[in-house]
Order: structure tokens, then sequence, then C-alpha cells
């Protein structure tokens, strides 16, 4: 019984954060990405493992968030002709906002995360200073120039 306790507590509270530190350590490491700074990706192969499990489909772009000193700013022009969408997660992997391009009233993404109670759509109260978010893009289609007009809409996507 202590034993089921044990791994349950080892299960639930602390693999998660071990996975999000390896995670973030290997991105800073690897991509020389720093908190609060952007990382776009390609459209994921086979082989890829910068996303977890990542779908073919979309485009990616990360942030590590670090609200500790100020709040963050997302602005970007989204796409109007397919799926979008923007999630935040806790150290702990567990999703805590997602929201897709449904929605949103128009593909103009202005949203600041902030630790300070907000009643305002623009702003998202963050349970937490430090967490992970992603910014997903469905490519529909493969062809290069449907895929260059993502990445172009992919790359506006700025933090302040």
């Amino acid at each position: 019984m202590v034993m089921s306790i044990c791994s349950y507590n080892l299960t639930i509270h602390y693999i998660p954060n071990i996975v999000y530190a390896v995670f973030h350590y290997k991105i800073e490491k690897n991509q020389n990405i720093k908190d609060n700074e952007i990382k776009h990706f390609d459209i994921p192969s086979d082989q890829s493992r910068n996303v977890v499990m990542p779908n073919p489909d979309f485009l990616y772009s990360t942030i590590f968030y670090d609200l500790s000193e100020k709040d963050l700013n997302i602005n970007a022009n989204m796409p109007d002709s397919t799926y979008w969408s923007v999630s935040f997660y806790k150290p702990n992997t567990i999703n805590w906002y997602v929201k897709n391009d449904r929605e949103f009233d128009t593909n103009k993404l202005d949203l600041t995360l902030t630790l300070n109670d907000s009643k305002s759509e623009d702003f998202i109260t963050s349970p937490v200073k430090k967490g992970f978010m992603i910014i997903r893009i469905l490519v529909e289609k493969k062809d290069k120039e449907s895929i260059n007009y993502y990445k172009s809409l992919q790359k506006n996507i700025i933090l302040k």
C-alpha cells in the first residue's frame, strides 16, 4: 500500500515536472532559446522530436515563458482560412488554457499573459510564473506555396 502511494505521487507530482525541466534544458541548450523567446518549428517529419508526438499537419511555435519580471504580450496576424490555436501549460504539463481560431473574434492575435487578475479578454491570468506555450497552425495543403504562406504567418508572431 505504501509503495502504491509513493508510486502514484512520483508519477503525478514529479515525473511531469522532470519531463518539463529536461525539455526546457534541451531547447535552451540545443536551440539557444531563452525564456520569453519564441521558437518556430518547420512541419514535423516522422523523425522530429522537438515537439512530443508532433502532428505532421501543423506548424508549431513555442515559448517557455517567465512572468517573474513582467507580463508577456503575444501579437500576430494569424491565418483566416485554417485552424490555429494557442495553448498554455504549467511546468507539470497540465494544460490550463486553450483557445482556437473559432473562439477569437478576429485573426489578429493580441494576448497579454499576466500574473495579475484581469477581467479583460485580451489579458490571460497565468496560475504560474513559469510555463510553456504552443501555437499551432494547420497546414492543409503541402505544396510549397501553401507551406511558405503559413510559415510567413508563423514568423510574424512576436513577443513584447
